[in-house]
C-alpha cells in the first residue's frame, strides 16, 4: 500500500505576544480550537482560539497560567462546550475552566481527598467521552501531581457537582511530565515519569503507565488504578504526550532532555509493546516537545521540534518516517479529525495552525 505525505496549509492564529505552549483539540463539528498562553502586563494569560467559518476567534478566559513547563489541556463535551485545565500562575493550584453562555467560569480543583486545595503540577485533562452512560458521560477528568504529598500522581473527577480524588501512584520527587488520555471506549490511562531528577544521567526517571481498573460490578467512581514501568531506561526526561481516542492502540511520545531523542512506546491488541527511537538528537537541537495522535485508521503520528523545524513523524510497516511541516519553535500540538484531517498548532513567536490532508496522486 502506498503511503502519501500530508499536504499542509498554514495560517496565523494570533500574532500577539504568544508564549511557547499550546494545546489543540477538535470539536464535534471537526473544527479546531487551541488553548494557549499570551504574555500580558499582569502575567501569562490563558486564551482560547476557535476556527469557525474559515476565521479564527480569540477569547481570554480570565486565567493566568504558571510557567511554560506543561501543556494547558483543552477538551470538548458532547454538547460542543470547551473546557480547559492548567496550573495557576499565582497559587500553583490546579484550575478547571468551563465556557458557558456568559463567559468562562474557573474553579480550583481540591487535590486533597476532594476537600482541600493544594499546589499541583503537570495538570492534564480530558472530558470523558459520551458513551450513552448518563452517570459518567461528559465527566471532567483531571490528572495531576499533588505537590502537597511529595508529588504523588492523582486523578480528580467531577461527578454530580463534586470532585472525587483517586490516588494513582506513590510520591515522587520529580516534576517532568504527565499526560492523561481516554481511548475510544472511555478507558482511562496516564503516562508519566517518576524518580528524583538531579540532572545526573545515572539517576533513572522511568516512564510509567497507569490504567484504570475495571470492576466486575461495573464502573465505580472514584476509580482505582494499576501502574507499572514501561521504559526503565529513561534518564533526564523532558516531556510526555499520550494519544487520545485510539481503539486498539496505545501511543506514548516522550523525549530525553539529555540525548534529545524522541521516543515512542506503543502497544496494540494482540502484540507485545515496543519502544522505538522516532528521532535522533543531540544537545544542539534543543527541546523536542513531542505530541502524539492517531488518525481514524489507527495510524500513529508524532509531531515534534527539530532545530527550528516542526516535523511530523508517521509510523508505517517499515518504522517511523518524518516530513518537515514548517519553521517553528513553540510546542507543537497534533490532533486528527474524524475525516482524517490533521490539525497542528505550533509557535513561531506567533501562534500558527497547519491543516494537513493527503496529497493527490
Amino acid at each position: 500500500m502506498t503511503t502519501h505525505a500530508l499536504q499542509f496549509t498554514l495560517e496565523t492564529v494570533d500574532d500577539s505576544a504568544v508564549l511557547g505552549q499550546s494545546f489543540l483539540a477538535v470539536d464535534g463539528t471537526g473544527a479546531p480550537a487551541i488553548a494557549y498562553v499570551v504574555g500580558t502586563a499582569t502575567g501569562a494569560a490563558v486564551r482560547v482560539a476557535r476556527r469557525q467559518n474559515s476565521h479564527w476567534t480569540h477569547e481570554d478566559t480570565g486565567g493566568f497560567a504558571a510557567g511554560d513547563d506543561v501543556r494547558i489541556s483543552l477538551s470538548f463535551d458532547s454538547g460542543g462546550g470547551p473546557h480547559i485545565a492548567y496550573r495557576d500562575g499565582n497559587s500553583d493550584n490546579a484550575i478547571f475552566g468551563t465556557r458557558r453562555d456568559e463567559g468562562w467560569s474557573l474553579e480550583e480543583i481540591p487535590t486533597q481527598a476532594g476537600l482541600f486545595v493544594r499546589s499541583a503540577a503537570d495538570v492534564s485533562m480530558q472530558i470523558e467521552p459520551n458513551l450513552n452512560d448518563p452517570p459518567f458521560a461528559d465527566t471532567p477528568t483531571v490528572g495531576y501531581r499533588d505537590g502537597f504529598n511529595g508529588d504523588s500522581a492523582a486523578v480528580a473527577r467531577k461527578v454530580g457537582g463534586s470532585w472525587q480524588i483517586s490516588g494513582v501512584d506513590a510520591p515522587s520527587d520529580v516534576r517532568t511530565g504527565l499526560s492523561l488520555a481516554f481511548d475510544s471506549s472511555a478507558g482511562l490511562r496516564l503516562a508519566y515519569f517518576q524518580g528524583f531528577d538531579d540532572g545526573s544521567p545515572e539517576i533513572p526517571q522511568p516512564l510509567k503507565l497507569a490504567q484504570e481498573e475495571v470492576s466486575d460490578a461495573g464502573d465505580t467512581h472514584p476509580p482505582t488504578f494499576v501502574n507499572g514501568v514501561i521504559d526503565p531506561h529513561m534518564r533526564a526526561a523532558e516531556s510526555v504526550s499520550m494519544a487520545r481516542g485510539l481503539f486498539s492502540e496505545v501511543l506514548v511520545a516522550y523525549a530525553d532532555v539529555r540525548t534529545r531523542t524522541v521516543r515512542a512506546w506503543s502497544s496494540s491488541l494482540g502484540s507485545e509493546p515496543r519502544i522505538e527511537v522516532v528521532a535522533e538528537g543531540n544537545d544542539a537541537n534543543g527541546p523536542r516537545f513531542p505530541s502524539a495522535a492517531g488518525d481514524p485508521h489507527q495510524t500513529l503520528f508524532i509531531a515534534y521540534l527539530d532545530d527550528g523545524q516542526v516535523v511530523l513523524a508517521r509510523r508505517g510497516p517499515a518504522g517511523w518516517t518524518s516530513q518537515p511541516v514548517a519553521t517553528g519553535d513553540g510546542w507543537p500540538s497534533l490532533e486528527f479529525g474524524k475525516d482524517g484531517t490533521a490539525h497542528l498548532a505550533y509557535g513561531t513567536g506567533t501562534l500558527m495552525y497547519a491543516r494537513g490532508t493527503v496529497s493527490p496522486g
